[in-house]
C-alpha cells in the first residue's frame, strides 16, 4: 500500500514526464491558484522568482514568507566592499543628494549606466556647481561591480528613509500572458497502479515535505489523505496552453557582483566586519542556495482524479465542503470565476473530482531550481554584457570630464 509520501513522488515522476520537465531542476508548487489580472497582478507573479526555494520536490508556496531573494541580496551586498571608495553623497552635498534622491524616485527604476548622464541633466538645472563631480563620482562607480549594485540599491530602490522599494522582474505578468496565449498545448494520464516513486536521482531526492494531503491545507498523514494515497488514483489532464517563462531579475540586481561574492569564499569583496558570510549565504544551510530560474504556467486546465477507494457518507460530506481549498495534485481554489473543483460519488462511493480554469488566466504549476553557482552562471552572460556596456560608458563618461 502506497502511503502519501508514495503518492507524490510518483505524481512528481508522472507530471515531469507530462509536461516535458526534467527531474534535474524541476519542483512542484502548491497551492496553484489562478494569477488574475489587476493591479496585484505583478508583484504576484514575481513573488514566485523571488521566492527562494527550499530543497525539495514539492514546495507549499507562501508570497510573503521564508527567505526571499531580493531581501537576502540586499543583506549580501552589505557585506561586501568595493574595491574604492567613493562618497557622492559628501562629495555633492547631502541637501544635493536628498534633491537628487527624490528626483530618482519620480522615475522608472533606471540602471546604474544610465545615472551619470542622468545626474549631470538634473544637476544642471538643479546643482550645476556638483553637475562635473557627481557625474564623474556614478561614472567611476560603474568600473566597480559591488560599488554600482551597492549604489543601484541606495539611490533607486531605496526611499528617502532608507528604506527597501518595491522590487521588480524584467518581464511581467502582461508578458507572460503575451506569450502564453501562443504555448503549445499538453495532455497526459496517470496510475498510481503502474507509477514509478523512485525520485531517488532528482535535484532534491525527494519531496520529503511541503505538500499537502487530499485537499489545500490538510495533512497528508490524515485519515482521509493516507485513505485517499492507499487507493488505485488516475489522473487526466490538459492544458490549452504550457509554457515555460524565463525571466531576470529588475536593475536592482548585478549578476557580476553576486558572482564575485559566490567565486571568493573568503577575502575580498567580503567584509570581515559583517555577520553575513559565504557559509551562511552560499554554504549548506546558506540563505540563496537555490533560486527560481523560471517558472511553468498553464491556462485552461481541466484535471479530473479518480479514486477506488470507498469513502462512507460522513467522509464524502467531509470531502465536498473542503472543496473550496482545491484538491490534489494542484490545489487550485474554487473561486468561481476562475477555477472551479467539483467532487461526485458513486453509490459505491467511488471518488471523481474536477478541477478546471478558464482559458487565458495563468496556473503557476512549478519552477525550475538552479542550485547558486548555476544560477550565477545562468544569468552571467547578461550581466557580463550589462557590466562592459556600463565600463565602456564609464570611460567615456570620465574622459569627458
Amino acid at each position: 500500500m502506497s502511503n502519501f509520501l508514495d503518492l507524490q513522488n510518483g505524481w512528481y515522476n508522472g507530471l515531469i514526464q507530462g509536461l516535458g520537465q526534467s527531474q534535474d531542476s524541476f519542483q512542484i508548487i502548491q497551492p496553484a491558484p489562478p494569477i488574475a489580472s489587476g493591479t496585484a497582478a505583478n508583484p504576484t507573479f514575481w513573488a514566485y522568482y523571488n521566492n527562494i526555494p527550499p530543497k525539495t520536490l514539492t514546495a507549499q508556496f507562501v508570497a510573503s514568507g521564508g527567505n526571499q531573494f531580493y531581501n537576502n541580496y540586499r543583506g549580501l551586498l552589505s557585506a561586501l566592499v568595493p574595491s574604492r571608495q567613493i562618497d557622492v553623497r559628501a562629495d555633492i552635498g547631502a541637501e544635493n543628494f536628498a534633491a537628487w534622491h527624490a528626483y530618482v524616485q519620480t522615475q522608472p527604476a533606471p540602471s546604474m549606466n544610465q545615472i551619470p548622464t542622468m545626474f549631470r541633466n538634473w544637476a544642471m538645472f538643479n546643482a550645476p556647481e556638483v553637475a562635473n563631480i557627481g557625474s564623474s563620482d556614478y561614472a567611476a562607480i560603474l568600473l566597480d561591480p559591488i560599488a554600482t549594485a551597492q549604489n543601484e540599491l541606495t539611490l533607486v530602490y531605496t526611499n528617502e528613509k532608507g528604506l527597501p522599494v518595491n522590487f521588480d522582474w524584467q518581464l511581467n505578468y502582461a508578458d507572460m500572458v503575451n506569450q502564453l496565449a501562443s504555448a503549445p498545448s499538453r495532455s497526459f494520464n496517470f496510475n498510481s497502479g503502474t507509477m514509478n516513486k523512485d525520485v531517488s536521482t532528482s535535484w532534491a531526492g525527494g519531496s520529503k515535505s511541503g505538500f499537502f494531503g487530499l485537499w489545500g491545507g490538510s495533512s497528508s498523514t490524515s485519515t482521509l489523505s493516507e485513505q485517499f494515497a492507499s487507493s488505485t488514483i488516475t489522473v487526466d489532464a490538459s492544458f490549452e496552453h504550457i509554457l515555460v517563462f524565463s525571466n531576470t531579475p529588475g536593475a536592482w540586481y548585478y549578476s557580476s557582483a553576486m558572482g564575485l561574492a559566490y567565486a571568493n569564499q573568503t577575502g575580498n569583496p567580503w567584509s570581515d566586519k559583517s555577520s553575513i558570510n559565504w557559509n551562511n549565504t552560499f554554504g549548506p544551510n546558506g540563505n540563496m542556495q537555490y533560486f527560481s530560474a523560471n517558472v511553468i504556467v498553464a491556462s485552461g486546465m481541466s484535471v479530473t482524479v479518480t479514486s477506488n477507494a470507498k469513502y462512507s457518507s460522513v467522509d464524502q460530506q467531509t470531502i465536498t465542503s473542503s472543496g473550496s481549498s482545491g484538491f490534489w495534485p494542484f490545489y487550485s481554489g474554487d473561486s468561481g470565476s476562475t477555477s472551479t473543483n467539483r467532487v461526485e460519488f458513486n453509490q459505491a462511493g467511488n471518488m471523481t473530482i474536477t478541477t478546471s480554469s478558464i482559458p487565458g488566466v495563468p496556473v503557476v504549476l512549478g519552477v525550475n531550481v538552479l542550485p547558486a553557482g548555476e544560477f550565477v552562471g545562468h544569468s552571467s552572460s547578461l550581466g557580463i554584457s550589462l557590466f562592459e556596456s556600463a565600463k565602456a560608458f564609464a570611460a567615456e563618461s570620465l574622459a569627458a570630464v
